[in-house]
């Protein structure tokens, strides 16, 4: 789906949401599909239409409906929602009974009220406990729900689930995205599918079995510098990454590491910037159902992310290896930066085109694209990503197709799975889109840190055992924090961006699960 950020004339703006499906197949391109959810202004329940499958508050609404629909995802922030006249059950429930972690309980939360559905911390939804005798008939199936769910072991303790009931989680998926295994699964998958098909994928070494292939392509008869970045396999938020140009230097800095397990890849020394900073996309993948029949059905979100280097960008050299927030584009590593610029707390700062916060929508950087390069083209970069994304989640699907032979799906074999994913993409100066990794769990969190100015810090420091801050002082007032997310006393505040695009993302997969409840896993989902 896409929030359109490019026509906005008032703070809550209508915006129209777009989710392309895509196939599986690695060759025949068998033509995307065009699902569009919205949100409906108009009041009151209701069953199908004929016209459209835009979905909202359990009602689907039709063409002229969702033209006219309006969609603010701060609309609901500190109001009271609307109420409706709500006859029986409205979309799904948001079961987060079994959901760990402050953060994706924060935006699961956020996205049910949104939706105006019911969420639940209790486990009220079970189908699968037989009734006593003589106890009145359950509801066939149960309460339609979306059990949000973080790990895996939390999946295996909702099996089975009845045909009507979700959960947020693949088995197995953890393992498909590391790192290492996508690394592996690319490198045997080139030999037996058509040249370029993995030309998204840079230049791959897996670390210490091609340690020597690796030092061998760094060193260049002619002379040229060849930058490599090594990631380890079990880090992330750009935890022990490091570059290097030479054997010397990568044996120097491997050397400090007590794990020699990495993933090394060509360093893109020639990236796409946007007024000479270095960013990537942060881009969401929805995959739903699947079973051993069929793989699972992949869905590309058109908004996303795009997270920006907080210092300007310098071609790789030997003087500046060590400046990673140059370099890397983890907000991780570039929100301790003092050059960190936050985003704005209305809806029309965050999507405005002279935006330059670090972390900004998809769109808005696309846009920005467009106005210093008049030759780059939105849809164009679409479609590549589109391949990108079919060709990485084809690797996938025989392993979650096999999980669905165990308990893990119903009956049919049909698993009642779904998970969004989080690819990271960075184009090159070429505008070519490459994956970077693959991110299983992608962050869920919807606030932000706010250091502290150098005053108050001061104070706080001073009288740390009795300091209480005071109203005057604070970027709204909250409580200071000691928390890891920075390295020196903060504030925690709610992050407009983060909420708008992470809390679209899930309405409309949401929304989607409801819809496929209705017409049935299987059946295509038609273009309004």
């Amino acid at each position: 789906f896409w929030l359109k950020g490019n026509e906005r004339a008032s703070p809550a703006p209508p915006m129209r949401i777009l989710m392309r499906q895509l196939g599986p197949d690695l060759i025949e391109d068998e033509g995307e599909e065009l699902v569009c959810v919205t949100q409906s202004s108009c009041s009151g329940s209701g069953g199908d239409s004929d016209g459209g499958i835009g979905v909202g508050y359990g009602k689907v609404i039709g063409d002229e409906a969702l033209e006219e629909a309006s969609f603010d995802p701060l609309a609901d922030a500190g109001t009271s929602p609307q109420k409706k006249k709500v006859v029986g059950w409205v979309g799904l429930r948001i079961n987060t009974s079994a959901c760990n972690g402050k953060n994706p309980k924060d935006l699961f939360a956020a996205t049910a009220k949104h939706l105006g559905w019911r969420e639940v911390e209790v486990d009220v939804a079970r189908p699968t406990i037989a009734p006593l005798p003589g106890a009145p008939k359950r509801r066939p199936g149960g309460v339609p729900s979306v059990y949000c769910i973080m790990q895996g072991t939390e999946l295996m303790n909702l099996l089975p689930l009845s045909h009507n009931c979700w959960a947020t989680r693949y088995l197995g998926m953890p393992d498909l995205c590391d790192k290492g295994n996508l690394a592996r699964m690319i490198l045997l998958c080139q030999d037996v599918v058509d040249d370029g098909a993995f030309d998204f994928n840079p230049l791959t070494w897996l670390l210490p079995e091609q340690e020597a292939e690796m030092k061998e392509a760094m060193v260049d008869p002619r002379g040229k510098t060849k930058t490599v970045i090594v990631k380890p396999e079990d880090g992330s938020q750009g935890d022990g990454i490091f570059l290097c140009q030479n054997p010397r230097d990568f044996d120097i800095k491997m050397g400090c590491k007590s794990n020699k397990a990495a993933v090394a890849q060509k360093y893109l020394a020639k990236p796409l910037l946007i007024q000479g900073f270095k960013f990537d996309f942060r881009i969401y993948v929805a995959l739903i159902g699947g079973g051993t029949g069929s793989p699972p059905r992949v869905f590309l979100c058109r908004e996303g992310l795009a997270r920006f280097c907080t210092e300007a960008y310098e071609a790789p050299a030997a003087k500046n290896l060590h400046k990673c927030l140059g370099h890397l584009t983890n907000y991780s590593l570039n929100k301790r930066s003092e050059l960190f610029e936050h985003s704005g707390i209305t809806m029309e700062e965050v999507f405005h085109i002279d935006s330059n916060s670090s972390k900004r929508p998809l769109t808005v950087a696309l846009q920005q694209l467009v106005q210093e390069f008049p030759d780059f083209d939105p849809e164009e970069f679409y479609g590549l990503l589109i391949d990108l994304v079919r060709t990485t989640c084809a690797l996938y699907a025989p392993a979650l197709a096999h999980s669905g032979r165990d308990k893990h799906g119903t009956e049919d074999g049909s698993m009642r799975s779904c998970q969004v994913l989080g690819f990271d993409v960075m184009m090159d100066s070429k505008r070519k889109p490459w994956l970077l990794e693959v991110n299983n769990s992608p962050s869920m969190a919807i606030d932000e840190c706010l250091a502290l100015d150098p005053d108050e810090a001061a104070e706080y420091l001073q009288n740390l055992p009795k300091f209480r801050p005071t109203e005057k002082r604070g970027a709204d007032h909250a409580a200071i924090c000691r928390c890891m997310d920075m390295g020196q006393p903060h504030r925690h505040r709610t992050s407009t961006v983060d909420l708008a695009i992470k809390r679209c993302v899930f309405a409309g997969v949401f929304r989607l699960l409801h819809r496929l409840n209705k017409v049935g896993v299987d059946a295509e989902v038609e273009v309004p």
